[in-house]
C-alpha cells in the first residue's frame, strides 16, 4: 500500500516544526518499502499534490486543540474540516490550510482513500527554532504510534 507520512510546519515557529521533528524520529525505523516520508513544510493548497497517487496518508501537524502542551490525537478529514477558517478564504489563498486543502482534494477526488491525521498541541508558536519540552517529550510516542499503525496496515 503506497503511503505517505506528511510533515507539515515551521521549524522557525517553535512547537509548529513537530511535525518534521516526529519525521526525523521516524527516518531511524525500520519502514516499509512503500512508505514515504515527506516534510511538506508550510505547504497550502498543494498538500493536495503531495498526498495524490497514494493509497495511505498519515499527516503530522502542530494543532490547537485547548489541550495540554504535548499532548496529541487522532483526527479524520471529516473533523479537521470542522476547522476550516473561511470557506470563501476571503478573496485570498494565502490563509488556505490543511482543511481547505483536504476540502479542495476532496472536491477533485484525488485524495487517498485512508488518511488519518496527527495533532499535536503546542506550547508556543512564536519565531524561535526549537520545540517546548514537552512537546519535544512527545515526538518519540507519537512516532510510535505512527509505526504501530503502519504496521496495522500493511
Amino acid at each position: 500500500m503506497r503511503t505517505i507520512i506528511l510533515a507539515l510546519g515551521n521549524p522557525l515557529r517553535g512547537d509548529d516544526g513537530v511535525g518534521g521533528a516526529v519525521l526525523e524520529h521516524l527516518r531511524s525505523a525500520a519502514l516499509p518499502q512503500e512508505v514515504t516520508l515527506m516534510d511538506g513544510g508550510t505547504a497550502g493548497l498543494e498538500i493536495v499534490l503531495l498526498l495524490q497517487h497514494h493509497e495511505r496518508a498519515v499527516i503530522i501537524d502542530a494543532a490547537d486543540m485547548d489541550r495540554n502542551p504535548g499532548e496529541w490525537a487522532w483526527f479524520t478529514p471529516s473533523q479537521v474540516y470542522q476547522s476550516a477558517r473561511d470557506m470563501h478564504l476571503r478573496g485570498t489563498l494565502h490563509y488556505a490550510g490543511l482543511a481547505e486543502a483536504l476540502m479542495l482534494g476532496a472536491a477533485l477526488d484525488l485524495l487517498p482513500p485512508r488518511i488519518d491525521i496527527i495533532g499535536i498541541q503546542p506550547a508556543s508558536i512564536d519565531w524561535r527554532p526549537g520545540l517546548s519540552k514537552p512537546v519535544l517529550e512527545a515526538v518519540p510516542q507519537v512516532a510510535e504510534e505512527v509505526l504501530r499503525l503502519l504496521n496495522r496496515a500493511m
